[in-house]
């Protein structure tokens, strides 16, 4: 793709052969991504294939929808990540103490065992993630311990029964398998029902019914919280409702719990509770992988880091100031680092929306490259963020490397968008995406010397 855009410029289009008509048209310009995202939001909808890829899992919500019904999809879910909830660090402090067992003890070289960080990283997010959203964890890292003493340690085959077993025992296994459906369903556009097949609609069923689950408990502890409410309000015994109320009032369903009350349809809250669980998951873990994955190729960032986290928070054994979302935000070439990391390797490579009406891009046009350029309803647009981001004319010489110290006093705009921009912003981007990204981060780097 870098040398596609080398060759035709930052705005070029792929027309028809035939009828000469243009089929999409590809960006890595600022201001077309700015029009695309924020000035003229309302031209441009998501494609219909990502609703048929997606609906087997996660139906449709937030991230499928367009128009009135995405716009209050997002009213309701925003308000929700505006909460304490998302604040609170100590809840994720289990599931990394799960990711210091995984990687193990310093043997006598210096070492740990080898491991694949990634399918750890996703096991760290899907926990933490699943407290967020239930209010409970899916246990994920204890089930993969459990099959590695069963399968490894036993030197048994996976074989169908045991496949079987695992979809419908553990909910990690069943969400693997939907996801990895719906990226071949993604990848496959308008062919997007050939992917399909038994494994693909059992493990849909395992995610849907543990979902289901948690929302039927979330529905009537809310309904019983509702009933002390009224009586509360008659006077009837005041003093036991009160002392009942904080129980029931404990948000202990996690989302759900908050998101009851707006959606008198339960399909409907699973399918956005899925949704953001999706988002959180993959996004969450793709960065702390590739954060590790730098740092390791790069030593003198590793060292620098450990050194700012030791200085910033102490050590394990000695700690200078408790580890919050404040104290986190405030640790200041961490974040350089993570957005750094998410400069280099965005969550969302490549994107795309198409023209809802007939319409005009800004830039990219004529010989010079520099005038509008008209869009034909129904023409896709897509933006590469991941050469956006590596733009030499926008991010200096050595854009291709990695340099946190460039975050240094750095203002950006359209030229760096790993959250999107405009209305479909990300909703984690300053609230619960840093807190799972920054906290293991900061444990890890601070217990491990290169």
């Amino acid at each position: 793709m870098h040398s596609v855009f080398r060759k035709n410029g930052p705005t070029h289009a792929i027309v028809e052969p035939s009828g000469g008509d243009t089929k999409t048209i590809y960006t890595i310009e600022p201001e077309n991504i700015k029009t695309m995202l924020h000035t003229n939001f309302s031209d441009y909808h998501r494609s219909r294939n990502m609703p048929n890829a997606l609906d087997p899992v996660m139906g449709q919500g937030i991230f499928t929808s367009n128009g009135k019904a995405w716009a209050h999809s997002r009213s309701l879910v925003k308000a929700q990540f505006s909460t304490q909830r998302v604040r609170n660090v100590t809840k994720i402090e289990p599931y990394v103490q799960n990711v210091f067992k995984e990687v193990g003890n310093i043997g006598k070289d210096g070492w740990t065992e080898p491991l694949e960080v990634l399918l750890t990283f996703n096991r760290f997010t899907l926990d933490s993630a699943t407290e967020f959203m239930f209010g409970t964890s899916a246990e994920s890292h204890r089930v993969a311990m459990r099959e590695k003493e069963m399968f490894i340690a036993k030197k048994k085959k996976r074989g169908v029964r045991a496949k079987y077993w695992l979809v419908m025992t553990d909910f990690g296994t069943a969400f693997d398998i939907a996801l990895d459906y719906v990226a071949l369903r993604l990848k496959l556009g308008r062919l997007w029902f050939l992917a399909d097949g038994f494994w693909f609609r059992i493990a849909c069923y395992k995610v849907k019914s543990y979902a289901d689950n948690y929302i039927r408990e979330a529905v009537a502890h809310a309904g019983e919280a509702a009933k002390r409410a009224q009586k509360k309000e008659k006077g009837a015994a005041a003093r036991d409702v009160d002392s009942e109320a904080v129980d029931l009032d404990d948000r202990r369903y996690g989302l759900i719990s908050e998101l009851v009350g707006s959606y008198p349809d339960k399909v409907a809250l699973r399918n956005q509770v899925m949704q953001l669980l999706v988002a959180g998951r993959d996004t969450t873990a793709a960065t702390l992988t590739w954060s590790f994955i730098l740092l390791e190729a790069h030593p003198t960032e590793f060292n620098r880091l450990q050194s700012n986290i030791i200085e910033h928070f102490g050590t394990e054994c000695n700690p200078s100031r408790p580890v919050t979302f404040e104290n986190l935000k405030s640790c200041a070439y961490l974040q350089w680092v993570i957005s750094e990391v998410v400069r280099l390797y965005p969550t969302g490579p490549l994107n795309a929306r198409k023209a809802f009406v007939n319409t005009v891009l800004p830039v990219g046009g004529g010989v010079d490259g520099k005038s509008p350029v008209a869009v034909k309803a129904g023409t896709t647009v897509a933006y590469n963020t991941y050469l956006l981001h590596r733009r030499e004319e926008l991010w200096g010489e050595g854009s291709w490397d990695f340099k946190p110290e460039r975050w240094e006093g750095r203002k950006t705009g359209w030229e760096y968008i790993p959250f999107h921009g405009g209305p479909q912003t990300c909703l984690g981007r300053k609230l619960h995406f840093p807190t799972p990204v920054r906290w293991p981060m900061g444990q890890l780097d601070a217990t491990f010397r290169r």
